[in-house]
């Protein structure tokens, strides 16, 4: 029963914190000059990692597709399969992931070390929120800087797989990409965007809730900032499993 209450109360925590941050981003209550300072520290420093990791995944995808595809004479939907295949699910779940051991490590890192050392204390006692001063920025950059790292990560793994598929069997540009407009559609654009919206505020949130819980020195330290990574990154994969019927929604909207 404990551990039932745990997980909602982790669970409330979270929305509250994003809930919270969209009140002062939509009051006009957000520190501007933190939050840019936030979408640098934990969106711009992760963008050569994330393109690192799409760049093996869109490699990998297409050595396997121009092996089947080719086989069939089909390896001119390689390109429209990788792309489909990045939106709906790599870009947004590998870049979560990715941000969620780098960006979302260092936001539970950082608060909690605040917490050890009486900082958030001396906040409060200044009378600054610290949902407001170190919260909202943090949940705001992520929301940003998802997006934007999963747009440098997807076109990078799009043209990695390009040059495995041209250096496997020698496809073409052309021919690689001529049914991309056949299997991507508006619906899968907004599906990536949504699930990065998504997952970003849940990483930052989930770093900020874990920080704030510290204790025990620096051990704790250490301890929250594992269970921020692994927690996030579960959520991540759950959050998506709930999100597949996205796609199918949003093609009977638009």
């Amino acid at each position: 029963m404990g551990y039932v209450l745990g997980v909602f109360d982790f669970l409330g925590a979270v929305v509250v914190y994003v809930a919270r941050t969209l009140a002062y981003l939509f009051t006009g209550r957000l520190n501007l000059r933190l939050t840019t300072r936030q979408m640098e520290f934990l969106g711009v420093n992760t963008i050569p990692l994330a393109v690192l990791v799409l760049s093996f995944v869109g490699a990998t995808i297409c050595y396997l597709l121009a092996e089947e595809l080719g086989k069939r004479g089909a390896a001119g939907y390689t390109g429209g399969f990788l792309l489909v295949a990045m939106l709906r699910e790599f870009i947004p779940v590998l870049t979560g992931v990715v941000m969620a051991g780098k960006a979302g490590a260092a936001i539970t890192s950082e608060i909690g070390s605040m917490k050890i050392s009486s900082q958030i204390d001396a906040l409060r006692a200044l009378s600054t929120d610290p949902h407001w001063f170190l919260t909202a920025p943090r949940v705001v950059a992520l929301l940003i800087m998802l997006p934007v790292v999963g747009a440098f990560a997807g076109v990078a793994g799009f043209y990695a797989g390009y040059a495995m598929v041209h250096s496997k069997i020698g496809l073409s540009y052309a021919s690689f990409s001529s049914q991309v407009s056949t299997f991507a559609t508006a619906g899968d654009f907004y599906t990536c965007l949504i699930k990065c919206l998504i997952f970003g505020a849940v990483i930052a949130a989930v770093g900020c809730y874990m920080g704030y819980r510290v204790k025990g020195g620096a051990a704790g330290v250490g301890r929250e900032v594992t269970n921020s990574v692994v927690v996030s990154i579960v959520m991540i994969f759950g959050l998506d499993l709930v999100l597949l019927p996205l796609n199918h929604w949003l093609k009977e909207i638009l």
